[in-house]
């Protein structure tokens, strides 16, 4: 049998890989020459680690190891707190300059990971700083508030408790944003001050620039003329949309119709009657359910032809008229039938309007099954917005219970 250059390729690049596996798992060996396995470091939680055993029966024996992780012992457990407290103040400073001038959301974590220990905060103001480590500072005043913020640090068994002293300060202000808080402060002195008077006077003056004033006065009535040349605009568009939905909803339901009609004058023709008796025998039995089933489109033009007809209007041009008005291939097509009949004769009628009657019921299927499509997919809308609904109502409390 011979072996192509790429069943070789293929048998190299296995023992390749193969031998790749091997390398790396003698590399990832975790057993040491002393059949020892590392722990994790502080705080990292147990490991799970699959040996087998050999020597201790007949047979090797595998075993699902679990090794807790590395713990401190009193002295080492020391020397981690002191070097956590020693750290903190910087960390936890976040954007803040220091502890000494706090003005932004403090970063409070509550894991060292290069150190195993663990942190809780309480904050002695919680109306000051929260436990999540935002500032609220928007009263503060310009000299700022003294308050301190107590961390619980726990390594393994020991604790230890380290209380940090925080000075807040009036978040960070642009020039403007100084200048309009001074104008604030110096309102409600004048306020305070003038409060035994009839009204309240508004200084004209403040830093030296002279001030005026105006009351905001909320022009939103000026939306009812958007509202009103956005009605004119877009109703124009309405009436020209419901002319084409009218315009659609009439052409589907004469093609509805179409199958039925054509039917009914193959059975009268059927029947022995003419072409104008049967026509005539239709828009009657119209007449009486008209009321209970009420207006078709298809059947109103087939009225106004057969009035046409009484009237002297010759057969031929009345035909060609209904044609004109249905402004549909099928029904021109049959107004076309028709006027075929009145000039050569009925001799072949019958044959041709029983196809165009198969047909016309092929196309009123296709028809229906069209509409179920349409109306499927109209129902998807709905669908996705319940279901849009839903998933509002299950993720936001999801949300909101994880603090986002």
């Amino acid at each position: 049998m011979k072996v192509e250059k790429r069943q070789v390729i293929c048998i190299g690049l296995g023992i390749i890989m193969t031998l790749a596996g091997f390398f790396v798992e003698k590399q990832e060996n975790p057993l040491n020459g002393r059949n020892g396995i590392g722990r994790n470091s502080y705080g990292q939680g147990e490991r799970e680690q699959h040996i087998l055993v050999e020597g201790l029966v007949s047979h090797t024996v595998p075993l699902e190891v679990k090794i807790g992780e590395r713990c401190y012992s009193e002295e080492e457990a020391k020397k981690a707190l002191d070097k956590a407290a020693e750290e903190l103040p910087a960390i936890i400073a976040g954007d803040n300059e220091s502890l000494e001038r706090v003005q932004s959301k403090l970063a409070l974590l509550s894991w060292i990971p290069e150190l195993g220990i663990s942190v809780r905060w309480q904050p002695q103001d919680r109306e000051l700083i929260s436990e999540s480590g935002q500032v609220l500072n928007q009263d503060c005043p310009k000299e700022g508030r003294e308050t301190s913020l107590t961390a619980r640090l726990t390594a393994g068994e020991f604790v230890r408790e380290v209380v940090f002293q925080i000075r807040v300060v009036p978040p960070f202000q642009t020039e403007e944003e100084k200048t309009v808080s001074d104008f604030e402060e110096f309102l409600r002195f004048e306020e305070e001050r003038q409060k035994y008077e009839e009204e309240f006077i508004f200084p004209e003056e403040f830093d030296g620039q002279v001030i005026s004033y105006r009351v905001h006065q909320d022009r939103s009535y000026f939306i009812f003329s958007m509202l009103g040349i956005l009605a004119a605009v877009l109703l124009p568009i309405k009436d020209r949309q419901k002319e084409e939905e009218d315009k659609k909803k009439r052409e589907r339901q004469m093609m509805m119709d179409y199958s039925e009609i054509v039917s009914k004058l193959v059975v009268f023709l059927g029947a022995g009657l003419p072409v104008r008796k049967s026509w005539e025998r239709i828009v009657s039995d119209y007449g009486q359910t008209v009321r209970e089933k009420g207006k078709r489109a298809a059947y109103e033009e087939m009225t106004a032809t057969y009035y046409q007809m009484q009237r002297g209007v010759p057969e031929l041009e009345a035909y060609a008229a209904f044609g004109s008005r249905c402004k549909i291939l099928p029904y021109r097509k049959l107004a076309g039938i028709l006027e075929q009949n009145v000039k050569n004769g009925s001799k072949s009628l019958v044959p041709v309007l029983e196809a165009e009657m198969e047909d016309a019921f092929e196309q009123r299927k296709n028809l229906a099954r069209r509409l179920g499509e349409e109306a499927s997919t109209k129902l998807l809308l709905p669908l996705f917005m319940m279901l849009m609904i839903v998933m509002v109502v299950i993720t936001v409390p999801a949300f909101l219970s994880f603090g986002i």
